[in-house]
């Protein structure tokens, strides 16, 4: 007899127990270990903008630029040697060519942006592949996705875990993501910590329906297409209780975590319809992100491609 068991962070599929029989040949399938996805810290959250310990967004990716020598944008840790992020991301900017994977690392565990200030336990990855969506379109950030294959696996920790792929059907109006953010806040500085916020996702009927009311103009809706979804807070939102991702962003995961399913990311940062600054943006102005569960098949087909 034989008892199996896995590593932490790791969960069994197969029989826990087998048992040789007379003939020489094991009793049921062969076990195996497989990475644990969506395991946060289950607490209530406050509106937005606070500080907080990178053990509770522990899929969190940080990717810097060598070139920009400064984080460039984010993204989720979905298997230990892929991260997922927004295509825009990826590409040199103001063109389809993608970047080469020498330009950029990969930071895992980190709170701080200041590199100096990061501890032994935050994890650096080189890229060694990066798959940007075939179908993205530079101009209306349709099919803003794209994967990063890391060197080497990340090490499963208490401060490094992987964020769970969503369900074709869970994606529903009026919940509330959590979306962590590096990027400028509304007084147009970047953040010297990992911060987070709740945005609630509203249809993109009522999306472009508001943002026709903020600016008398239908032309920016146009590009919204069913492969993204809308977040942020309507106009009848005090502006004291306004929160908005902001430029440094991109890339960065929409997370829903409940007590009935394991976080999932269903969001990517991608883009606003209007190029202005952070601070002048106002409630009923909203966020683009990429909605996830409309690429869970290419994810795993290229994923499954670019294995070895």
């Amino acid at each position: 007899m034989v008892k199996y068991e896995c590593k932490e962070y790791h969960i069994l599929r197969g029989p826990q127990v087998r048992i040789c029989g007379e003939n020489g040949e094991w009793d049921g399938k062969s076990p195996f270990c497989e990475p644990e996805c969506g395991k946060s810290v289950q607490r209530v959250l406050p509106e937005g903008g606070k500080p907080f310990e990178n053990r509770n967004y522990i899929w969190q990716a940080t990717i810097y630029g060598m070139e920009e020598k400064h984080i460039i944008c984010g993204g989720a840790l979905i298997q230990k040697q892929w991260v997922l992020t927004a295509a825009h991301c990826a590409v040199v900017d103001g063109s389809p060519r993608t970047r080469k994977e020498r330009e950029l690392l990969v930071y895992l565990g980190k709170y701080h942006q200041n590199n100096s200030m990061d501890d032994e336990f935050v994890q650096i990855r080189q890229v060694s592949k990066i798959v940007v969506h075939e179908d993205f379109n530079f101009e209306n950030y349709d099919s803003d996705i794209a994967l990063l294959k890391l060197t080497e696996p990340a090490e499963l920790t208490l401060r490094v875990q992987l964020v769970c792929l969503p369900s074709e059907t869970n994606f529903e109006v009026e919940n509330r993501g959590k979306v962590a953010s590096w990027g400028s806040n509304i007084l147009e500085k970047r953040s010297a910590v990992l911060m987070e916020m709740e945005l609630p996702i509203i249809s993109n009927a009522n999306c472009r329906q508001n943002t026709i009311y903020m600016t008398g103009d239908n032309t920016p809706t146009h590009s919204l297409t069913s492969n993204m979804f809308c977040a942020g807070h309507d106009n009848a939102t005090p502006l004291e209780e306004h929160r908005t991702v902001c430029p440094g962003d991109s890339g960065n995961p929409m997370v829903f975590c409940s007590k009935e399913i394991s976080c999932q990311v269903v969001g990517i940062v991608s883009h606003f319809f209007e190029e202005i600054e952070c601070s002048l943006r106002r409630p009923g102005q909203y966020s683009i992100f990429t909605k996830v569960n409309r690429f869970l098949s290419w994810i795993k087909i290229k994923m499954g491609e670019n294995e070895f």
